[in-house]
Protein backbone atom coordinates (compact mmCIF):
# COMPACT_ATOMS: atom_id res chain seq x y z
CA UNK A 1 0.00 0.00 0.00
CA UNK A 2 1.25 3.78 -1.03
CA UNK A 3 2.07 5.43 2.22
CA UNK A 4 1.30 8.96 1.19
CA UNK A 5 2.80 12.35 3.20
CA UNK A 6 -0.01 13.71 4.80
CA UNK A 7 1.91 17.56 4.08
CA UNK A 8 1.19 16.74 0.60
CA UNK A 9 -2.31 16.24 1.19
CA UNK A 10 -2.75 19.46 3.26
CA UNK A 11 -0.80 20.74 0.13
CA UNK A 12 -3.78 19.63 -2.42
CA UNK A 13 -6.38 20.94 -0.51
CA UNK A 14 -4.67 24.33 0.03
CA UNK A 15 -4.40 24.52 -4.21
CA UNK A 16 -7.96 23.75 -4.16
CA UNK A 17 -8.93 26.04 -1.86
CA UNK A 18 -6.33 28.91 -3.85
CA UNK A 19 -6.88 28.26 -7.08
CA UNK A 20 -2.92 28.20 -8.08
CA UNK A 21 -0.15 27.26 -7.50
CA UNK A 22 1.39 30.64 -6.78
CA UNK A 23 -1.51 31.78 -4.32
CA UNK A 24 -0.93 28.57 -2.53
CA UNK A 25 2.87 29.13 -2.31
CA UNK A 26 1.99 32.93 -1.13
CA UNK A 27 -0.48 31.40 1.43
CA UNK A 28 2.23 29.18 2.68
CA UNK A 29 5.63 30.89 2.58
CA UNK A 30 7.14 28.45 0.17
CA UNK A 31 8.22 28.54 -3.28
CA UNK A 32 6.27 28.03 -6.27
CA UNK A 33 8.47 25.15 -7.56
CA UNK A 34 7.93 23.49 -3.95
CA UNK A 35 5.02 23.43 -4.52
CA UNK A 36 5.24 22.05 -8.09
CA UNK A 37 7.22 19.30 -6.80
CA UNK A 38 5.04 18.25 -3.85
CA UNK A 39 1.90 17.31 -6.05
CA UNK A 40 4.49 15.87 -8.69
CA UNK A 41 5.27 13.57 -5.93
CA UNK A 42 2.04 12.92 -5.18
CA UNK A 43 0.78 12.16 -8.70
CA UNK A 44 3.43 9.17 -9.15
CA UNK A 45 2.84 8.02 -6.04
CA UNK A 46 -0.96 7.58 -6.91
CA UNK A 47 -0.11 7.09 -10.73
CA UNK A 48 -3.05 9.79 -11.59
CA UNK A 49 -3.13 13.14 -12.48
CA UNK A 50 -4.14 14.73 -9.22
CA UNK A 51 -4.55 18.51 -10.81
CA UNK A 52 -5.00 20.19 -14.21
CA UNK A 53 -4.67 23.58 -15.27
CA UNK A 54 -6.92 25.44 -16.76
CA UNK A 55 -7.54 29.15 -18.46
CA UNK A 56 -8.17 30.50 -14.71
CA UNK A 57 -5.21 28.87 -13.13
CA UNK A 58 -5.75 25.21 -11.37
CA UNK A 59 -8.58 22.56 -10.59
CA UNK A 60 -8.46 19.23 -8.98
CA UNK A 61 -9.96 16.17 -10.77
CA UNK A 62 -11.86 13.66 -9.18
CA UNK A 63 -9.22 11.84 -7.68
CA UNK A 64 -7.46 15.17 -6.49
CA UNK A 65 -10.74 16.57 -4.77
CA UNK A 66 -11.27 13.39 -3.13
CA UNK A 67 -7.72 13.31 -1.49
CA UNK A 68 -8.10 16.93 -0.67
CA UNK A 69 -11.24 15.89 1.86
CA UNK A 70 -8.56 14.29 3.70
CA UNK A 71 -6.08 16.97 3.38
CA UNK A 72 -8.67 19.51 5.30
CA UNK A 73 -9.07 16.76 7.61
CA UNK A 74 -5.46 16.77 8.32
CA UNK A 75 -4.90 20.31 8.55
CA UNK A 76 -8.10 21.01 11.27
CA UNK A 77 -6.45 18.15 13.33
CA UNK A 78 -2.99 20.32 13.47
CA UNK A 79 -4.97 23.32 14.34
CA UNK A 80 -6.70 21.64 17.04
CA UNK A 81 -3.79 20.05 18.43
CA UNK A 82 -2.31 23.86 18.07
CA UNK A 83 -4.81 25.12 20.31
CA UNK A 84 -4.65 22.36 23.09
CA UNK A 85 -1.09 22.55 23.41
CA UNK A 86 -1.38 26.53 24.19
CA UNK A 87 -4.10 25.72 26.53
CA UNK A 88 -1.61 23.22 28.46
CA UNK A 89 1.21 25.86 27.89
CA UNK A 90 -0.54 28.24 29.61
CA UNK A 91 -2.47 25.92 32.15
CA UNK A 92 -6.02 27.68 30.64
CA UNK A 93 -9.48 26.19 30.29
CA UNK A 94 -10.55 26.25 26.25
CA UNK A 95 -13.37 26.67 24.29
CA UNK A 96 -15.18 23.79 23.94
CA UNK A 97 -18.03 22.68 21.11
CA UNK A 98 -20.32 20.35 22.70
CA UNK A 99 -23.31 18.36 19.80
CA UNK A 100 -26.38 17.11 21.55
CA UNK A 101 -29.36 15.72 19.83
CA UNK A 102 -32.81 17.63 20.86
CA UNK A 103 -33.84 16.18 23.57
CA UNK A 104 -30.58 15.98 25.46
CA UNK A 105 -29.45 19.56 24.39
CA UNK A 106 -32.46 21.15 25.83
CA UNK A 107 -32.22 18.79 29.21
CA UNK A 108 -28.80 17.67 30.53
CA UNK A 109 -26.50 19.30 28.30
CA UNK A 110 -28.28 23.14 28.36
CA UNK A 111 -27.81 22.29 32.30
CA UNK A 112 -24.41 21.82 32.26
CA UNK A 113 -23.39 24.59 30.17
CA UNK A 114 -25.06 26.99 32.28
CA UNK A 115 -23.10 25.05 35.29
CA UNK A 116 -20.30 25.42 33.99
CA UNK A 117 -20.36 29.10 32.84
CA UNK A 118 -21.05 30.19 35.84
CA UNK A 119 -18.57 27.88 38.01
CA UNK A 120 -15.48 27.44 35.86
CA UNK A 121 -13.89 29.04 32.70
CA UNK A 122 -14.89 26.36 30.39
CA UNK A 123 -16.46 27.99 27.67
CA UNK A 124 -19.04 26.18 25.64
CA UNK A 125 -21.16 26.21 22.12
CA UNK A 126 -24.07 23.91 22.45
CA UNK A 127 -25.20 22.40 18.56
CA UNK A 128 -28.59 20.22 18.08
CA UNK A 129 -27.24 16.73 16.19
CA UNK A 130 -27.75 13.43 16.05
CA UNK A 131 -25.84 10.70 16.88
CA UNK A 132 -24.60 9.61 13.67
CA UNK A 133 -23.50 13.10 12.23
CA UNK A 134 -22.59 13.94 16.08
CA UNK A 135 -19.73 11.20 16.25
CA UNK A 136 -18.29 11.78 13.02
CA UNK A 137 -17.98 15.95 14.28
CA UNK A 138 -15.70 14.72 17.17
CA UNK A 139 -14.13 11.58 15.30
CA UNK A 140 -12.46 14.80 12.68
CA UNK A 141 -12.22 16.97 15.09
CA UNK A 142 -14.64 19.46 14.85
CA UNK A 143 -16.31 18.97 18.03
CA UNK A 144 -14.89 18.23 21.13
CA UNK A 145 -17.69 16.32 22.64
CA UNK A 146 -21.17 14.58 21.64
CA UNK A 147 -23.79 13.70 23.54
CA UNK A 148 -25.46 10.77 22.47
CA UNK A 149 -28.09 7.87 23.02
CA UNK A 150 -28.22 4.05 21.51
CA UNK A 151 -31.14 2.11 21.80
CA UNK A 152 -30.72 -1.70 23.57
CA UNK A 153 -32.92 -2.83 20.59
CA UNK A 154 -30.34 -1.78 18.24
CA UNK A 155 -26.91 -3.01 19.72
CA UNK A 156 -24.94 -2.26 16.28
CA UNK A 157 -25.92 1.09 16.00
CA UNK A 158 -23.73 3.73 16.57
CA UNK A 159 -20.27 1.87 16.47
CA UNK A 160 -17.72 3.29 18.07
CA UNK A 161 -14.10 2.82 16.23
CA UNK A 162 -10.62 3.04 18.90
CA UNK A 163 -10.20 6.82 18.46
CA UNK A 164 -13.57 7.16 20.36
CA UNK A 165 -14.46 6.67 24.27
CA UNK A 166 -18.43 6.32 25.35
CA UNK A 167 -18.84 7.83 28.75
CA UNK A 168 -22.53 6.22 30.09
CA UNK A 169 -24.34 9.03 31.75
CA UNK A 170 -27.57 6.90 32.36
CA UNK A 171 -31.01 5.16 30.75
CA UNK A 172 -33.34 7.20 29.45
CA UNK A 173 -36.83 5.03 29.41
CA UNK A 174 -39.16 4.89 26.77
CA UNK A 175 -42.78 5.94 26.97
CA UNK A 176 -45.61 5.26 24.42
CA UNK A 177 -47.41 9.28 23.71
CA UNK A 178 -50.99 8.84 23.71
CA UNK A 179 -54.00 11.26 24.16
CA UNK A 180 -55.71 10.92 27.56
CA UNK A 181 -59.08 10.01 26.01
CA UNK A 182 -57.99 6.92 24.82
CA UNK A 183 -58.42 3.13 25.62
CA UNK A 184 -54.47 2.81 26.19
CA UNK A 185 -54.51 5.58 28.65
CA UNK A 186 -57.64 5.04 30.45
CA UNK A 187 -56.10 1.11 31.14
CA UNK A 188 -52.74 2.54 32.27
CA UNK A 189 -54.33 5.30 34.68
CA UNK A 190 -56.44 2.28 36.42
CA UNK A 191 -54.45 -0.08 37.06
CA UNK A 192 -50.67 2.41 36.99
CA UNK A 193 -48.89 -1.06 35.10
CA UNK A 194 -46.71 -0.66 32.00
CA UNK A 195 -48.22 -1.17 28.76
CA UNK A 196 -47.62 -3.66 25.38
CA UNK A 197 -47.16 -1.96 22.65
CA UNK A 198 -49.43 -4.39 21.27
CA UNK A 199 -52.23 -2.15 23.00
CA UNK A 200 -51.62 0.53 19.91
CA UNK A 201 -50.82 -1.93 17.11
CA UNK A 202 -54.28 -0.37 15.25
CA UNK A 203 -53.31 2.87 16.04
CA UNK A 204 -51.37 5.24 13.35
CA UNK A 205 -47.52 5.89 14.60
CA UNK A 206 -45.43 8.92 14.61
CA UNK A 207 -41.63 7.96 14.06
CA UNK A 208 -38.93 10.47 14.93
CA UNK A 209 -35.56 10.40 13.17
CA UNK A 210 -34.68 7.59 11.14
CA UNK A 211 -32.76 5.55 13.94
CA UNK A 212 -35.40 6.11 16.36
CA UNK A 213 -38.03 4.74 13.47
CA UNK A 214 -35.75 1.36 13.08
CA UNK A 215 -35.92 1.27 16.94
CA UNK A 216 -39.90 1.26 16.80
CA UNK A 217 -40.31 -0.98 14.21
CA UNK A 218 -37.90 -3.23 15.74
CA UNK A 219 -39.63 -3.05 19.42
CA UNK A 220 -43.00 -3.23 17.86
CA UNK A 221 -41.77 -6.55 15.69
CA UNK A 222 -41.26 -7.86 19.54
CA UNK A 223 -44.76 -7.17 20.30
CA UNK A 224 -46.17 -8.73 17.13
CA UNK A 225 -47.01 -6.36 15.13
CA UNK A 226 -46.03 -3.70 11.91
CA UNK A 227 -46.66 0.06 12.97
CA UNK A 228 -48.27 1.92 10.48
CA UNK A 229 -45.98 4.84 10.49
CA UNK A 230 -47.85 8.06 8.78
CA UNK A 231 -46.06 11.16 10.26
CA UNK A 232 -41.82 11.56 10.86
CA UNK A 233 -40.46 14.11 12.77
CA UNK A 234 -38.20 14.75 15.34
CA UNK A 235 -39.09 17.40 17.04
CA UNK A 236 -41.35 16.93 20.30
CA UNK A 237 -43.43 19.52 19.99
CA UNK A 238 -44.68 18.77 16.77
CA UNK A 239 -45.48 14.92 17.90
CA UNK A 240 -47.23 15.91 20.46
CA UNK A 241 -49.56 18.34 18.69
CA UNK A 242 -50.33 15.36 16.60
CA UNK A 243 -50.93 12.88 19.19
CA UNK A 244 -53.27 15.58 20.86
CA UNK A 245 -55.80 16.18 17.75
CA UNK A 246 -55.55 12.67 17.15
CA UNK A 247 -53.17 11.78 14.34
CA UNK A 248 -51.60 9.22 15.61
CA UNK A 249 -49.20 7.61 18.60
CA UNK A 250 -45.59 8.08 19.27
CA UNK A 251 -42.88 6.39 21.15
CA UNK A 252 -40.59 9.23 22.86
CA UNK A 253 -38.25 9.11 25.44
CA UNK A 254 -38.79 9.89 29.06
CA UNK A 255 -36.49 12.86 28.93
CA UNK A 256 -38.70 14.76 26.22
CA UNK A 257 -41.25 14.67 28.89
CA UNK A 258 -39.01 16.30 31.43
CA UNK A 259 -39.58 19.25 28.73
CA UNK A 260 -43.35 19.45 28.59
CA UNK A 261 -46.09 16.87 28.52
CA UNK A 262 -49.67 18.34 27.81
CA UNK A 263 -52.40 18.39 30.09
CA UNK A 264 -54.13 16.07 27.29
CA UNK A 265 -51.52 13.73 26.82
CA UNK A 266 -50.22 10.62 29.08
CA UNK A 267 -46.92 9.26 28.68
CA UNK A 268 -47.16 5.68 29.37
CA UNK A 269 -44.48 2.93 30.55
CA UNK A 270 -43.44 0.38 28.55
CA UNK A 271 -43.63 -3.21 29.08
CA UNK A 272 -40.46 -4.36 27.31
CA UNK A 273 -37.08 -4.27 29.01
CA UNK A 274 -35.63 -2.98 25.75
CA UNK A 275 -37.87 0.20 25.48
CA UNK A 276 -34.90 1.92 26.74
CA UNK A 277 -31.64 3.97 25.24
CA UNK A 278 -28.73 4.15 26.98
CA UNK A 279 -27.58 8.31 26.81
CA UNK A 280 -23.74 9.32 27.68
CA UNK A 281 -21.26 11.17 26.07
CA UNK A 282 -18.45 10.94 23.28
CA UNK A 283 -14.51 12.31 23.20
CA UNK A 284 -11.94 11.16 21.50
CA UNK A 285 -9.60 8.48 22.84
CA UNK A 286 -6.86 10.19 25.10
CA UNK A 287 -8.21 13.43 25.35
CA UNK A 288 -7.42 14.28 28.96
CA UNK A 289 -8.07 18.24 28.55
CA UNK A 290 -8.94 19.43 32.10
CA UNK A 291 -11.56 21.76 30.52
CA UNK A 292 -12.89 18.05 28.58
CA UNK A 293 -12.81 16.29 31.86
CA UNK A 294 -14.59 19.35 33.21
CA UNK A 295 -17.54 18.71 30.97
CA UNK A 296 -17.81 15.24 31.32
CA UNK A 297 -17.82 15.52 35.14
CA UNK A 298 -20.72 18.11 34.84
CA UNK A 299 -22.50 15.90 32.29
CA UNK A 300 -22.50 13.09 34.71
CA UNK A 301 -23.64 15.00 37.81
CA UNK A 302 -26.54 16.54 36.17
CA UNK A 303 -27.70 13.39 34.40
CA UNK A 304 -28.43 12.25 37.48
CA UNK A 305 -31.42 14.62 38.05
CA UNK A 306 -32.71 12.97 34.60
CA UNK A 307 -31.81 9.52 33.94
CA UNK A 308 -31.72 5.91 35.85
CA UNK A 309 -28.77 4.12 36.57
CA UNK A 310 -27.65 1.59 34.21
Amino acid sequence: MTELNPQSLVTLWQIERYGSFSATAKALGWSQPAISQQIKKLEAQCGTTLVERTSHGVRLTATGAMLARHGESIAERLEHASRELEDYRERRYSHLSLIAPPSICSTIAARAVVKLGMFTDVKLSLTQMEPPEAIVQVARGKADAAAVFRYSSIPSFLPLGDDLTFHSLGADPLRLLVRRSSDVARRYEEDRKPVSLAAAKDESWIAGCPTCRANLVKLASRAGFTPDVVHATDDYWATQNLVEVGMGVSLVPELDTHINLGEDLVACPIADDYATREVGVVTRTGDHRPAVDALVRELKRTAVTYLTAQ
